[in-house]
């Protein structure tokens, strides 16, 4: 079974990468906010989930061993399936996700990906006990929450500059002190500093 691949990537597409391998180009989906990242050319690491089914053969990469381990949790939860799955990772960061079950903020979870009320309650119910508990001490900030006044015009503004909704909701949990404040010039300002980091 695949577990781990390192190589050059050769190919791109907007869900997936082909890493090659010795001899052997494997086709590798990753979690969207990772394909922005990366480059045709460049040599990368990958953990990766081997998907069999009759019919089919599927990777999917992850950037480290915890964020793999959550993608297998997610499956587990009944009606997710690897691509609903990897969707969920690739709209948020696992910090903010581990949060929101542990917090249940169905609010936060309705926003991913596929994600219903009914699905965001049976992954409340289903992973709240299950997530490493180390995880619940690092997390710094509050998710910064979905009522806030200058949420809507905030992403109405940077999607108008061309900007992902993955890549903004990635940032989201950086923006909390300057969203707070309710400058919206400053909270722009900040979040196209975040986001040139990405």
């Amino acid at each position: 079974m695949i577990s781990y691949i390192k190589g050059a990537i050769i190919h791109k597409t907007e869900q997936s990468i082909m890493i090659s391998g010795g001899m052997i180009g494997y086709e590798v989906f990753l979690p969207v906010n990772r394909l922005l990242n990366y480059s045709v050319g460049e040599e990368r690491e990958f953990y990766i989930y081997c998907h069999v089914r009759e019919d089919a053969l599927s990777l999917y990469g992850f950037d480290s061993w915890e964020e793999r381990n959550f993608f297998l949790l997610l499956l587990n939860v009944s009606g997710v399936g690897p691509k609903g799955a990897l969707a969920i990772i690739g709209e948020s960061t696992l910090s903010g996700i581990y949060q929101a079950i542990a917090e249940e903020n169905i609010a936060y979870l309705t926003k991913l990906s596929g994600i219903g009320k009914k699905t965001a309650q049976r992954l409340i119910l289903e992973l709240k006990d299950k997530l490493p508990q180390q995880s619940f001490a690092s997390l710094a900030q509050p998710i910064v929450s979905e009522s806030n006044d200058n949420h809507d015009d905030i992403l109405a503004v940077l999607l108008s500059l061309g900007y992902h909704e993955s890549e903004i909701r990635r940032i989201y949990p950086q923006l909390h002190d300057v969203m707070a404040a309710g400058d919206e010039q400053q909270i722009i300002k900040k979040a196209l500093q975040l986001l040139a980091k990405i």
